[in-house]
């Protein structure tokens, strides 16, 4: 049971960038991804907007220049005919929170 417990606490807790990405053009959001390249860990979650913003979701987790480097996480709460629209962001790894 010890063992267990030490194991949670290792676990890497990344930080929420979902605001960032929301309110932030695409040219500041890469900038401000490059001003995290230190942190272990990103995620983001997000309701669905449109296809563009489901898109720009799937290049944050496919940047070539974070792989192996960071891990990260996004997820998109959709309802079907949402997720329907753009099936191709959630069989790149874009978790799916069905509403």
């Amino acid at each position: 049971m010890e063992k267990f417990n030490q194991e949670i606490e290792h676990e890497l807790v990344p930080k929420d960038i979902s605001a960032e990405f929301l309110n932030m053009n695409v040219p500041d959001f890469m900038q401000f991804i490059r001003t995290q390249r230190n942190e272990p860990a990103l995620s983001i979650t997000i309701d669905w907007v449109d296809v563009q913003v489901a898109r720009r979701l799937k290049a944050f987790l496919e940047d070539f220049s974070a792989l192996g480097k960071q891990k990260r996480s996004a997820t998109i709460r959709a309802t079907q005919e949402q997720h329907d629209q753009e099936i191709n962001v959630f069989a790149s790894n874009v978790k799916w929170e069905k509403v």
